[in-house]
């Protein structure tokens, strides 16, 4: 079974909603897929292949910065809760990111 990897560069995404869609069509989350955190740890535990998930966190920054930190504790749960899954959070700053 191939594996899957997928990068969520926090900056790139100006709302929740257009987070939820990236993760639901990288990783081919069914149609009843909820568009909300619960629905995410719930759709992340059932993944059966590998899967690689890099998240690009920026440090306390932007308005969806509180929602970021709850998206990356999900990653986190699920990962511990699913050996298929595996989650690298890296932090930047603006600075590092424009370069």
């Amino acid at each position: 079974m191939a594996e899957t990897y997928v990068a969520i560069f926090e900056e790139a995404f100006r709302d929740k909603g257009a987070v939820h869609a990236y993760l639901a069509s990288s990783l081919d989350f069914p149609d009843w897929y909820g568009n909300n955190l619960d629905a995410l740890l719930d759709c992340l535990t059932d993944i059966s292949r590998s899967t690689h998930i890099a998240f690009i966190r920026m440090r306390d920054e932007g308005p969806l910065a509180r929602w970021f930190d709850k998206l990356a504790l999900a990653l986190m749960i699920a990962a511990r809760e699913n050996p298929s899954i595996d989650i690298e959070i890296f932090f930047a700053t603006s600075e590092q990111s424009s370069r």
